[in-house]
């Protein structure tokens, strides 16, 4: 990261954090971020803008891995202020979250009608709140819509503390008096507040960069000015978490794009080549070396830590072992299988019940473990199903129980659900009341229904018991999944119940090779594919990796038009394109050459003069939202421009006709 980094082989290496869930790769990656800003802010106090860039696959993860980076981010404004300020400069250290407008605002104009919205108690949009921070990253103070019943009425009130509309944007502040942020906190999360103050660290999703092409207001991410030329160093760190979710589709759609955003982010200031430095953490991944190769086009990969000549200690981490030398207890897994029963909602009806007994005579700190249930369902569908379980077949089953004098079990389970379907704030306050046990004021959760968004992102240490409903259908999605529970490993391991359905050939071979299976997990690790320069890939997004490379190169003449054609910046993108390929996928070069050759003709014989929009498409416009509706004399003189990295595919729409009754 110094001076002389434009030299450093190690710069060029991506590092791979390989270490199982919970281990601690999210400190470990937080830890460098932390020592790459403060050694930027050390050689120049005044090259203030973005030094991080965090990516991520799920909104879900996003938002609780941010919640920790914001806690860092404050740490380190603290030690600015308090101590370092004349080492450190006196632009502040701050946090922004770049994800898409469902789930925060892109606008200043949308946040404030959103904050207007929440202190308006008629209004129906009040519940809803786009600002992802509900509590202070400093001292938990909770921050944002809070309900109260005021002078005896029957009517719920609505206040917003925490929250404040400042000139043109909404800040966030510390309700506590005390608390050192209480004239401000540190975090951004409206888009242009982002692109205007350039905070330090920025974490995203990595759908969001697909955006590069529909846009130049994006340029100031990367230290980029109005005219396309540099005027601060870019991201220097790239954190890419959950490396094994970067694969298939989504994985080659961001391997193209990784193109432009390397690019973007390499400082060729002063006659030198410094790249960014890349990290990448997962705890399930096989071939990482050929993955990383086809992501990010760079050969040389390290991982950390490497292996030791112990297979139980490679320095870093060790088996944990009791006092007598032998091995502590891990996390325990339960093969279910009953065909017998008929159908699989009576295996878990029958499985559920006794999963959800408590015995009397526990206290709360004994029960915390076992409180709360998690039932994970491979599909939406199933999980549907599970409501109606725990309305009607699960309580007459513990009535039953309870008559015979052998059962005692928690009274009224509301099973709760955790999906995509919530909203992002309904998440976040979700991820809260999980943390809640017996011992804790309010109630905790009994039942908690959910689906894939929990592969990762829930770090909650008290949750020790869940039942899978299903194989999964990769050996990493179950690793990650059943790696929710039992982080407490020196207190509670954790039990896992997994629940095989008699008709499914699939689960029926699980549960006979349970044993060997669960004993060798992590070597069932299914190897991913990754293909950015493959043709389906080229065809869908190598126009939008050229029209990003443009919009926010470009100086100002191409702000509003694409018009004429530019000829020098496509003439430095090409030779970008083709190296990577080289190195890649050698056998599509060819073929990759030709794509560009025709997108490239295409754009100077079309002579289009707009650039289009994401919400309609224009006359005479070069891009158009991909599946958006365009009739099709015009599909042949526009691109299809994804607004997204995972749904790639065009969708079609259905008329229901009459035309039958007339013939």
């Amino acid at each position: 990261v110094g001076t002389n980094a434009a030299n450093d082989h190690d710069r060029r290496t991506v590092d791979l954090i390989w270490f199982p869930t919970g281990g601690g790769k999210t400190e470990a990656y937080l830890g460098l971020a932390a020592f790459t800003i403060f050694f930027r802010r050390l050689e120049d106090p005044t090259d203030t803008g973005i030094q991080t860039l965090m990516r991520y696959t799920l909104r879900l993860l996003t938002a609780q891995q941010f919640q920790r980076a914001a806690g860092l981010t404050c740490a380190m404004e603290f030690l600015r202020r308090t101590k370092y300020k004349d080492l450190l400069g006196d632009t502040p250290f701050a946090i922004g979250v770049w994800l898409g407008g469902e789930i925060t605002p892109n606008t200043r104009a949308r946040a404030k009608q959103s904050y207007r919205n929440m202190l308006d108690n008629k209004s129906r949009a009040r519940s809803e709140n786009p600002f992802v921070l509900l509590s202070c990253p400093w001292c938990q103070a909770q921050i944002g819509p809070v309900k109260n019943t005021r002078g005896g009425s029957r009517r719920t009130q609505q206040t917003v503390v925490g929250y404040e509309e400042s000139e043109s944007t909404i800040i966030f502040v510390c309700p506590d008096r005390n608390c050192t942020f209480r004239a401000g906190i540190p975090v951004y999360v409206i888009d242009e507040d982002i692109y205007e103050k350039r905070p330090d660290i920025v974490i995203g999703t990595v759908d969001k960069f697909a955006m590069l092409a529909w846009g130049n207001q994006y340029r100031s991410i990367f230290g980029l000015d109005e005219s396309g030329e540099r005027f601060c160093s870019p991201p220097g760190l790239i954190i890419q978490d959950e490396l094994h979710l970067i694969s298939g589709p989504l994985g080659s759609m961001v391997g193209l794009y990784e193109t432009v955003i390397e690019e973007f982010c390499t400082d060729r200031r002063n006659g030198k080549v410094i790249p960014p430095k890349i990290i990448a953490s997962t705890a399930t991944i096989r071939r990482y070396e050929h993955q990383i190769k086809a992501l990010y086009g760079r050969e040389s990969v390290n991982l950390f830590p490497p292996p030791g000549l112990d297979a139980g200690n490679s320095f870093f981490a060790r088996y944990h072992r009791n006092e007598d030398g032998y091995l502590s207890p891990g996390r325990k897994y339960i093969g279910i299988f009953a065909p017998s029963l008929g159908s699989s909602q009576t295996t878990q009806v029958r499985s559920f019940t006794p999963l959800l007994q408590s015995i009397l005579g526990m206290s709360a700190e004994e029960q915390d473990p076992w409180y709360t249930l998690m039932i994970f369902y491979n599909s939406l569908r199933e999980l549907g199903g599970a409501l109606s379980l725990f309305q009607s077949d699960i309580p007459v089953y513990q009535e039953a129980l309870r008559r015979r004098g052998t059962y005692n079990s928690k009274r009224n389970c509301q099973p709760r659900e955790l999906t995509g379907r919530l909203a992002s704030n309904e998440v976040v306050r979700f991820i809260d009341a999980l943390k809640v046990g017996p011992q804790d004021p309010g109630r905790p959760v009994d039942v908690c229904l959910t689906s894939s968004i929990i592969e990762v992102g829930i770090d909650i240490d008290r949750l020790s018991l869940l039942s899978v409903v299903g194989q999964p259908k990769t050996t990493s999605q179950y690793i990650q999944v059943t790696g929710r529970i039992g982080r407490r490993w020196w207190d509670r391991p954790g039990l896992i119940a997994t629940i095989y359905g008699a008709g499914k050939p699939r689960d029926r071979s699980h549960f006979e090779q349970f044993q060997a299976y669960h004993s060798r997990l992590y070597a069932q690790v299914e190897p991913t594919s990754v293909t950015p320069f493959s043709p389906p890939a080229l065809d869908r997004a190598l126009n939008a990796v050229m029209c990003a490379y443009v919009r926010n190169i470009g100086k100002d003449t191409l702000v509003n038009s694409p018009n004429p054609v530019p000829t020098q910046l496509l003439d430095q993108l090409e030779p970008l394109i083709m190296s990577r390929v080289n190195v890649i996928d050698p056998e599509e070069s060819s073929n990759c050459a030709k794509v560009f050759a025709k997108l490239r003709k295409e754009w100077d014989q079309w002579d289009r003069t707009k650039w289009g929009s994401i919400w309609q498409y224009q006359e005479d416009a070069l891009m158009y939202r991909n599946g958006a509706y365009v009739e099709s004399t015009n599909k042949n003189i526009a691109w299809a421009i994804p607004t997204s990295m995972r749904n790639v595919d065009a969708s079609c729409e259905m008329e229901i006709t009459q035309q039958y009754l007339q013939d």
